[in-house]
């Protein structure tokens, strides 16, 4: 048995929502079968798995206990509702799970790789994370377009959380709140140190 994130607050989400109100309770239901027959069926052997499945239409019918005309109208007001994408693969169904869906069931993104004690990241969402975790950084200033600039930088640039934690030491010596713009020009400076240090 696969291990899957069971889905609390699907009720509660836009599409939740929606599809109990246009189908009742029977439809969140259906709805809930439609992610699980997804999550079940993913293949995890990839590096970046699609939330796609291929399911058999007898199958799909007898998990959401429904017939074809209801399966039609369900699967196409989910489609319509830009949290589905369905496509029919040999005579089967493929089912995509986008959007709002996606954005709840994605796996979480691959660790970021480390070279020995160094840790790179790939991602200004990774930086965003980190931030927040780590230095309790508030959501408005990490969401700021300025922020996730610096962020994309630091990406190119292969900065490193260690010197990011050099910056911030550099910054609370200095009496400065380590706020990513002014870690931004403490990293600037630790670089030129290096490159002083090297010549």
């Amino acid at each position: 048995m696969s291990a899957t994130t069971f889905p609390v607050g699907l009720s509660e989400m836009v599409i939740g929502r929606k599809v109990e109100q246009r189908f009742g309770l029977l439809g969140l239901g259906r709805l809930l079968k439609l992610v699980e027959l997804v999550m079940e069926r993913v293949d995890r052997s990839t590096t970046t798995p699609a939330l796609s499945a291929v399911v058999a239409w007898g199958d799909f019918l007898a998990a959401l206990h429904c017939n074809q005309e209801d399966a039609g109208e369900f699967l196409t007001y989910c489609d319509h509702a830009r949290v589905l994408d369905r496509g029919d693969e040999d005579g089967r169904l493929r089912l995509t799970l986008v959007g709002e869906l996606v954005a709840r069931f994605a796996p979480p993104e691959a660790p970021a790789p480390a070279v020995g004690d160094r840790v790179l990241f790939s991602t200004d969402k990774q930086w965003v994370e980190w931030f927040k975790s780590d230095l309790n950084c508030p959501p408005f200033l990490l969401n700021d377009s300025v922020t996730r600039q610096l962020f994309r930088r630091w990406c190119v640039n292969n900065i490193t959380v260690d010197e990011v934690e050099a910056a911030i030491e550099r910054a609370i010596k200095a009496s400065e709140a380590p706020h990513p713009a002014v870690l931004h020009d403490h990293l600037k400076a630790l670089r030129a140190d290096k490159l002083r240090a090297l010549t």
